[in-house]
């Protein structure tokens, strides 16, 4: 909502200016994230692809059958609109021979006091086509803070609580980043009592550096389930 790097995603409130951006991730057993974005005169366009790498398949009796590869794919167009923004995003996903397809809208916010920047937004207000249901929404809300060389974010988002804190310190042409994001457990079975673990808690960290109109940026994201490596390129032409 404050500073993410796909505006179009995340929140079209945010720039005006001419950018384009590209990010690959590599995560746990071989899947694959990329996105590429750009911005124009207050108008975003994004497309993001997540491949799981391939899975064989098994039968109930645990016989080999198929390989699969199950993949998610978005594309979204936004436009900011004073000090709000608004964007509608198509997806499509298939894991075997289940497939989902589906639309919907986020409205969000940025307003901009100097060193302090606020940013809030409502997501996934749409439908999935295939079995006919709601989207589950999802409202957020974030709070930047800017002294001398460093920022500081906060943000979080509902129904499904996250609390995401972060830092970023530049220097010259290089920016450091570090962030926790804590995501909070809930009970599939209601009689079940709720837990806590450190499976909760995602730690990420970064590098950015500036050439010229080039921003290239490397981040590493740890849990006590996953990691995963990020590069990204952004150009300001």
């Amino acid at each position: 909502m404050i500073d993410e790097g796909l505006s179009a995603f995340h929140n079209p409130a945010l720039f005006s200016s001419k950018t384009v951006n590209f990010t690959l991730a590599r995560w746990l057993f071989s899947s694959n994230h990329f996105s590429l974005g750009a911005t124009l005169m207050n108008n975003h366009i994004g497309i993001s692809y997540m491949n799981y790498g391939k899975i064989q398949g098994y039968d109930e009796f645990g016989a080999l059958t198929n390989e699969f590869a199950p993949y998610n794919i978005c594309f979204v167009i936004g436009r900011k609109i004073g000090a709000f923004g608004i964007s509608i995003k198509t997806f499509s996903e298939k894991i075997d021979t289940h497939n989902m397809f589906g639309v919907c809208f986020s409205i969000s916010s940025y307003l901009d006091y100097g060193n302090i920047a606020i940013g809030a937004k409502i997501d996934n207000l749409g439908k999935e086509f295939s079995k006919d249901t709601n989207i589950p929404w999802t409202s957020g809300t974030g709070v930047k803070y800017i002294i001398n060389q460093f920022e500081f974010i906060l943000e979080t988002s509902i129904p499904d609580l996250t609390l995401s804190i972060g830092t970023a310190y530049t220097h010259d042409n290089a920016c450091l980043l570090f962030g926790v994001k804590y995501l909070a457990p809930y009970n599939i079975i209601d009689d079940e009592p709720l837990t806590r673990s450190f499976s909760d808690v995602q730690l990420s960290s970064g590098l950015i550096i500036s050439v010229d109109e080039y921003q290239i940026g490397y981040s590493f994201l740890y849990s006590e389930i996953s990691k995963a490596h990020q590069f990204s390129i952004t150009m300001n032409p």
